[in-house]
């Protein structure tokens, strides 16, 4: 199936590790929280400028830039200096399985799931 819908990411080929995916937008002065996953999490940063943190280190991005975090890492912006477009894709949910942004206040402090160099 080489078209898939993010509502029905459930049909997808058995080759694809993905959960979810889609577009997203932050406006200049906005955030994205502080959250983590259940999945590893891919930004690909289609317009705009923004300071972000991922795995505890601190990091500048732009347009052709993706932001690779892993499973359980927290992840953020810190600030959006040009509005932000990016494509976001999530890995096969692990672990507990639970879907969209976690937060260590609600769902407890997140477990990174370190996976071996290649």
């Amino acid at each position: 199936m080489p078209v898939i819908r993010r509502e029905t990411v459930d049909q997808k080929p058995g080759w694809l590790s993905a959960s979810t995916f889609g577009m997203f937008r932050v406006k200049k002065g906005g955030e994205v929280e502080l959250h983590y996953h259940d999945a590893d999490e891919i930004w690909f940063i289609v317009e705009g400028r923004a300071r972000v943190v991922s795995e505890g280190k601190q990091y500048d991005i732009g347009p052709g830039d993706m932001l690779c975090t892993g499973m359980g890492d927290e992840h953020g912006t810190l600030a959006v200096h040009e509005d932000l477009v990016g494509f976001f894709l999530e890995t096969n949910l692990e672990g507990q399985k639970r879907k969209g942004h976690l937060h260590r206040e609600e769902h407890g402090v997140p477990s990174p799931k370190h996976r071996p160099v290649a």
